[in-house]
């Protein structure tokens, strides 16, 4: 059983390594149960290597990565999938199926474990839609035929189906106008506290960081160069 005060998700120590390229150097974050931290930073920073070690798709040389108090380096088959199973996750390009439709994507998890039949899944697609502002004539669309907008939001409804305890966020705001990159940072502020999940979201967008986050860690060559909440990034 893990106390109160143990963090949703703590990374301590992380270090990688490529053919010699030290990319992650003692990388150290935690992040308290319904919190949000984004990990802000340039590319090459080491923020998206850091999003795919708590993933458990990249093993890292050293270092913890605890969920719950729980080291989750190192975890395979059936241990890593029912932690996947706890997160949801807004990929930088949507990532959509352009085979199926709206619906089929948001629902595409529930479906897959046969949690929902095929009514049930777009009952529930349509009402995830609704949350990130999109109406049920969206449901029965392609991908295909939705903006760019449209399609982050598609992925944050799809992020969300499950109602994830954890929610992970690449680049949620990248390629968008600054019109829309506020409106999709908003919807997923509204989701996330709604849902009571605790976030970790990955940008080199400093605006977007400031909206959707309670912390910031600021990455740079692979350590953490400062780290607070957002009101105090401008001082640094």
């Amino acid at each position: 059983m893990t106390g109160r005060d143990t963090p949703k998700i703590a990374v301590e120590g992380l270090c990688k390594s490529f053919a010699g390229d030290t990319v992650l150097d003692g990388v150290d974050f935690a992040i308290a149960t319904g919190g949000s931290l984004v990990l802000l930073g340039e590319s090459g920073s080491g923020k998206t290597l850091t999003l795919k070690c708590v993933m458990g798709l990249v093993h890292p040389d050293r270092g913890a990565i605890r969920i719950d108090g729980r080291d989750t380096v190192g975890l395979r088959g059936r241990e890593r999938d029912q932690l996947l199973s706890r997160c949801g996750m807004l990929f930088q390009q949507a990532a959509l199926f352009d085979s199926l439709p709206v619906w089929h994507n948001v629902a595409f998890q529930q479906l897959q474990r046969k949690e929902l039949n095929t009514a049930q899944a777009h009952a529930a697609a349509v009402e995830c839609l609704g949350s990130v502002g999109l109406g049920p004539p969206v449901a029965d669309l392609l991908p295909s035929e939705l903006s760019g907008g449209m399609q982050k939001r598609v992925g944050l409804a799809r992020a969300i189906a499950s109602q994830p305890e954890i929610i992970l966020l690449d680049e949620p705001t990248a390629g968008l106008d600054p019109i829309m990159s506020n409106v999709i940072a908003s919807l997923i502020v509204r989701n996330v506290r709604e849902l009571g999940a605790t976030a970790l979201s990955i940008t080199s967008d400093i605006n977007t960081a400031i909206k959707i986050a309670d912390q910031i860690v600021l990455l740079h060559e692979g350590k953490a160069a400062w780290s607070g909440p957002p009101g105090d990034i401008s001082e640094t």
